[in-house]
């Protein structure tokens, strides 16, 4: 059995390209989660459901898909959005 001992140098060289992708993969990721929407209203979750305004109520109305209501505005949080489409993946 061998064993591969790299120089100082190398060591260095190969954690930097490792952490730069590293880097590069996870913060557009992060900076889109954190500049986007924390509540959306009923019309933006048809959007991205693809589904009718009759069938967003259902999801509400069957404890589904949880929301907020203030007054008759009603607000749905988008990772309840995003686990309810994880959920119903095929």
């Amino acid at each position: 059995m061998q064993a591969y001992i790299p120089t100082k140098e190398k060591l260095q060289k190969i954690v930097k390209q490792v952490v730069q992708e590293t880097f590069e993969e996870s913060i557009p990721g992060a900076i889109r989660k954190a500049t986007r929407k924390k509540w959306l209203t009923t019309e933006e979750v048809m959007n991205i459901l693809q589904c009718s305004r009759r069938h967003v109520q259902y999801l509400r109305d069957s404890e589904q898909l949880p929301y907020s209501k203030n007054g008759r505005k009603i607000r749905y949080d988008i990772e309840d959005v995003e686990a309810f489409l994880n959920d119903h993946k095929v």
